[in-house]
């Protein structure tokens, strides 16, 4: 079965697929607002989310305004 081409609607993972996908991706602070999470990092997400649905996976900063974005 092929993998789709975003994660399914409604979900987290789609919620962080399309912070890190718009103009500026998001920081720190936005997506743990978004998620509900105390997380320190999205590190890992940005990744996992780029690898299996295409893209490259960015962040620079510091702290809770460290940005993470993904480009296709």
């Amino acid at each position: 079965m092929p993998t789709p081409d975003k994660p399914r609607n409604g979900t987290k993972v789609r919620l962080m697929y399309d912070l890190f996908h718009q103009k500026g991706g998001a920081t720190l602070a936005e997506l743990n607002k978004a998620t509900g999470w105390t997380a320190f990092s999205y590190i890992n997400d940005v990744q996992n989310i780029a690898a299996r649905y295409g893209g490259t996976p960015h962040w620079a900063g510091e702290g809770q305004a460290r940005r993470f974005w993904i480009k296709k």
